[in-house]
C-alpha cells in the first residue's frame, strides 16, 4: 500500500477542486500558487499513480492533451471540437445497454470499450452562429 504523502494530498485536493477535467499544467498551477517547491514531473507523477490506485480517471478529448478528474464514478464525457473543453454525460448507467446488446448480438464479453462523443460547447455553437459560420 502506498504511503499518503503531503504533495499527493495537496494535488488530490487541487484535482477536486478544479471540477473543470484539468490537465496536468492546470493542476500544477492550482498547485504552485500555494505551493512553488512541488514540480510538474510531481503532478505527472502522482496524477498517473492514482489513474492506476483507481482513484482518478484520465479523460481524453480528441486532439487535446489528456485531461484528469477526481474519483471514477462510470460516465461518459463529451469534448467541445473548437475550444477542448470537456463536459460529463450524465446517464443512469452509462455502458449497460452497450454491454448487453453486445453480448445478445454476437455472445462477445464486453470487457473494455472507448466511447468518444464531440461537438460544440453552447459557448463556441453561439459564437459560431454569430459569425454564420457553418456547424
Amino acid at each position: 500500500m502506498k504511503r499518503q504523502t503531503l504533495q499527493k494530498t495537496i494535488i488530490l485536493e487541487a484535482l477536486h477542486r478544479l471540477c473543470n477535467h484539468p490537465t496536468p499544467a492546470m493542476v500544477y498551477e492550482e498547485v504552485h500558487k500555494s505551493y512553488p517547491s512541488i514540480s510538474q514531473a510531481t503532478v505527472f507523477r502522482v496524477l498517473a499513480g492514482e489513474c492506476d490506485a483507481g482513484n482518478a480517471q484520465r479523460v481524453y478529448a480528441p486532439g487535446c492533451p489528456a485531461r484528469y478528474e477526481y474519483g471514477t464514478r462510470k460516465h461518459w464525457h463529451i469534448s467541445c471540437r473548437v475550444c477542448g473543453r470537456v463536459a460529463d454525460i450524465e446517464m443512469a448507467d452509462p455502458d449497460a445497454d452497450l454491454r448487453t446488446g453486445i453480448t445478445d448480438s454476437n455472445g462477445f464479453t464486453v470487457e473494455r470499450f472507448y466511447v468518444e462523443f464531440s461537438g460544440l460547447c453552447p459557448e463556441c455553437r453561439a459564437e459560431a452562429e454569430k459569425d454564420n459560420n457553418q456547424i
